[in-house]
């Protein structure tokens, strides 16, 4: 009997356990102005030195339109896009955002995430250094799309 209670009881708070506890989007204005903006300046700064013309970038990252409200949600999805493209130059934004909201990246499951971000067995073909700077071409989308958000969440807090 008391195996049985404990695995209730398990069963009853696992649910809390895995919830993403996000912040509001008031929370997330505010450890923007505090640190996220000197984070995404010094990524802004490390991709800059890296002198690679993008071309039309064919990666469309999640943006934040009229038609996506969710603006931390979709600050959540972009951060854990560019964790996925494992550059050093991008990794600690990536972090820093992520904890600014308090939830981190789903592991083991693509429920949730986009097409995008799921492994694939495609191998990509051509040089390292053509792979690099396809990689940072997609930072750079990112990048510009998280800005996008940031102020879109600022201006919508403001109207409010």
């Amino acid at each position: 009997m008391p195996l049985l209670c404990i695995s209730l009881f398990v069963l009853v708070l696992l649910p809390l356990s895995l919830s993403c506890d996000r912040k509001t989007p008031a929370e997330v204005r505010d450890r923007f102005s505090e640190t996220v903006a000197t984070y995404m300046s010094n990524t802004r700064e490390n991709l800059t030195g890296e002198n690679h013309l993008c071309d039309k970038v064919k990666h469309k990252p999640p943006n934040c339109t009229t038609e996506n409200p969710d603006i931390v949600g979709t600050l959540l999805l972009q951060a854990c896009e560019m964790m996925g493209l494992r550059l050093p130059q991008t990794k600690a934004l990536a972090t820093v955002v992520q904890d600014s909201i308090d939830c981190p990246c789903p592991k083991g499951s693509t429920k949730g995430v986009r097409p995008s971000m799921r492994p694939t067995r495609r191998r990509m073909t051509g040089s390292r250094e053509e792979k690099r700077k396809k990689k940072i071409c997609k930072a750079n989308a990112i990048l510009s799309s998280m800005t996008v958000c940031y102020q879109k969440l600022n201006n919508q807090l403001m109207d409010a």
